[in-house]
């Protein structure tokens, strides 16, 4: 495989003790070959190597040459330390100046005498980049899933890292080789018994309808990923990637039922992981009541009352998630002609609603307001239960 290396060189200035003479910058030896290297991957946006060398050193100045040709390092970031292994070799950075012209730039460094110094040359690098993605197997019962972490780094950057340890942040490091124009992939995170939640969800606004004539809307269905201690989660936050999601059949096989984009998750926050089209879930939605109220001029008051009707097929019971965009019925009980995207509207849930709990805290805003219920399972085939719900804003201080 081809491969290409940092170049560094190590010049000693020496002097005469008997007569002055002009210093002599003289290139003995290569940079010796890296005896640690680790690439950091943690943090999402910029990757930084760190590379370890031990560098003989001779009484006096030293010019130690760092050049990284064809290779995408950003300069600016470059750090170089010295880790002395010698306690009696005492060092001391002089000066770091760079060539013109060239990816290059040397560091100027005394020695109190012969001796070895450990240095680390700390830098970030660009084209060098990861990728999360994630298999997701939930049981049969969809209340438990196995979740695995994968990341995939491509190295375009120029550079060759032989036997990288590879640090995710995770507390777990994997050592593998990084060669040039390679891509190499390894598992970071297995999670176990991770708790989760299939909710349906439909929104008008967002998810459309299955048939506008009949009023009926599309059913969302997902697993609810809590990112928390509760659900054997929480160690971490979870980086976006893609989820292949399989669920285990009644024959133990995992079946694939989709793909979703994860966003990011931090601690202690959800996700939702879009499964599928609910076919059995079905819910009609209608404006019951819009009723205006003159308040002085052309300043009114709305009353609206939005009615679902819901009617829930399987054999067990659910969780639907309502969610109703306060803009999107604003504009359709009010004159299309002063229809928005976007303001400030004044509203307030009126006496009319009819939903026991209250409206969900993580997914109600001041442009959305969200509830959940259980739906009763169908107990037989001419069991079907029919739940109507009721959604009473009152708009304040229209124009």
């Amino acid at each position: 495989m081809k491969s290409k290396r940092l170049y560094g060189v190590i010049a000693f200035t020496l002097c005469a003790s008997t007569a002055t003479i002009s210093y002599a910058r003289i290139k003995l030896i290569t940079l010796p070959v890296r005896e640690h290297v680790e690439i950091q991957l943690e943090n999402e946006h910029t990757t930084i190597i760190e590379e370890e060398r031990i560098v003989p050193l001779r009484k006096g100045n030293n010019d130690i040459d760092f050049s990284w040709h064809n290779t995408s390092i950003r300069p600016e970031t470059i750090v170089f330390r010295v880790l002395e292994d010698d306690s009696s070799l005492t060092t001391n950075v002089l000066s770091v100046s760079y060539p013109p012209n060239e990816s290059a730039l040397t560091w100027t460094l005394s020695a109190s005498h012969n001796g070895s110094a450990r240095v680390r040359i700390t830098y970030a690098i660009e084209r060098l980049d990861k990728e999360y993605h994630y298999i997701a197997r939930a049981d049969q019962g969809e209340s438990k899933m196995h979740l695995m972490q994968y990341i995939r780094v491509n190295n375009q950057s120029g550079e060759s890292f032989h036997d990288a340890n590879m640090n995710t942040g995770s507390g777990k490091s994997v050592i593998l080789p990084m060669g040039l124009d390679e891509t190499q992939e390894f598992l970071k995170q297995s999670y176990s018994a991770v708790a989760i939640d299939k909710t349906y969800t439909f929104s008008a606004s967002e998810l459309g309808y299955r048939n506008r004539a009949q009023d009926k809307l599309n059913v969302f269905m997902h697993y609810q990923l809590h990112n928390d201690k509760a659900h054997n989660l929480g160690e971490q936050s979870l980086a976006p990637g893609k989820f292949r999601i399989y669920q285990q059949d009644k024959k133990g096989t995992a079946v694939f039922v989709g793909e979703d984009w994860g966003k990011y998750t931090a601690k202690e926050g959800e996700a939702s992981l879009f499964i599928g089209q609910a076919r059995d879930i079905v819910v009609k939605r209608t404006i019951e009541r819009q009723k205006r109220q003159r308040i002085n001029g052309n300043l009114y008051n709305i009353d609206a009352v939005v009615k679902y009707e819901i009617e829930n097929f399987k054999d067990k019971p659910v969780k639907l998630i309502i969610e109703e965009s306060i803009v999107h019925l604003r504009n359709e009980v009010f004159s299309p002609s002063h229809s928005y995207k976007e303001g400030n509207i004044e509203w307030e849930i009126g006496d009319d609603t009819s939903f026991a709990k209250k409206p969900l805290k993580k997914r109600t805003s001041s442009q959305k307001i969200a509830y959940q219920i259980t739906l009763p399972a169908r107990t037989g085939a001419n069991k079907l239960v029919k739940l109507e719900k009721k959604l009473n804003i009152n708009f304040k201080n229209e124009w």
